[in-house]
């Protein structure tokens, strides 16, 4: 098992790893860890933990630490994991940990979240993002959780960056953070106008928001109502509809109480491939890292990746 540490997960309050760190080596003694200084590192190092034979490779950090990982383990060339025997864990520092979610109290280690139990791996659904830039090339990342084009990508992107008042927050309130981010948010976006296509349906209209996902939990206690799980072959595709902020706000608290899908806004689909088209370069979201792109294509990868229970 190799271990790759992101010691500026939430803010750079991660200050319960010491004692995840020491319940985690009690557990498996035998555990390889890198505390890479960079993305670019941290990649080297996954890969040459493929090479070396290691059964698991945990990203302990928040989403964007998994997303990292994952993006080491797949091989672009035949959209699946460079070693197929190879699994993903992880242990949840971050501000968010929605790849936790729902976190069973057999998933905690010293306090926090944790899938590392190799010997319940299951193969669950990758999701493939074909993006298109604006300079014209093209880039292919993966997922595991969700993507998002519009309010929601904007608000992740305030979040990810944001100095002042949500980066004192982050650490101390993550809640809190997500709400005061959310509000500044709304209060200067626009609709976007958005082509998106699934498998015979369309939508070219604005929206507010359109979530393509493998998990119905996102920016931290917010869910969706609808029925996707981690290895059914389809995406969900929650759109919300282009509304006032008022509306906007009603939508965003019933979605803290895992409601969506009775929303006057609401429009619900189903596809294995989804296409997206903004009317100039956006936002998309993958599991909370932003790249601006010209257009996306995502496609559901069924079960191509061991998961740690």
């Amino acid at each position: 098992m190799f271990l790759v540490v992101n010691p500026t997960a939430k803010g750079g309050a991660a200050t319960r790893w010491p004692h995840v760190r020491q319940a985690l080596f009690e557990r498996r003694p035998d555990i390889d860890t890198a505390t890479p200084d960079s993305a670019a590192e941290a990649e080297k190092a996954v890969r040459a933990a493929v090479d070396a034979g290691h059964d698991a490779v945990i990203a302990a950090g928040g989403d964007g630490t998994v997303g990292l990982v994952l993006n080491a383990l797949m091989d672009p060339a035949v959209d699946r994991p460079r070693d197929p025997r190879i699994a993903l864990g992880a242990i949840g520092l971050g501000s968010s940990n929605d790849f936790h979610k729902p976190a069973a109290a057999d998933r905690m280690l010293a306090g926090v979240p944790a899938r590392i139990d190799l010997g319940r791996a299951r193969s669950v659904d990758v999701g493939k993002a074909t993006m298109l830039l604006p300079d014209g090339t093209r880039r292919i990342r993966y997922f595991l959780l969700n993507a998002s084009m519009g309010l929601v990508a904007a608000g992740n992107h305030h979040f990810n960056t944001a100095g002042g008042l949500t980066a004192w927050l982050k650490p101390r309130n993550t809640d809190a953070a997500i709400a005061y981010t959310a509000l500044r948010t709304i209060a200067t976006f626009d609709p976007l106008r958005v082509d998106i296509r699934g498998e015979g349906w369309r939508q070219h209209a604005p929206v507010t928001t359109v979530s393509v996902l493998k998990s119905v939990h996102f920016a931290g206690g917010m869910r969706y109502d609808t029925g996707v799980t981690a290895d059914d072959g389809r995406f969900d595709v929650n759109i919300w509809s282009a509304a006032s902020r008022p509306a906007v706000l009603r939508l965003i608290a019933g979605l803290y109480r895992g409601r969506f899908r009775a929303s006057a806004l609401a429009r619900c689909e189903r596809s294995a491939r989804v296409d997206l088209r903004p009317e100039y370069p956006s936002p998309l979201e993958l599991d909370g890292e932003i790249t601006v792109v010209e257009g996306a294509t995502l496609e559901v990868l069924p079960r191509a990746l061991l998961v740690c229970a």
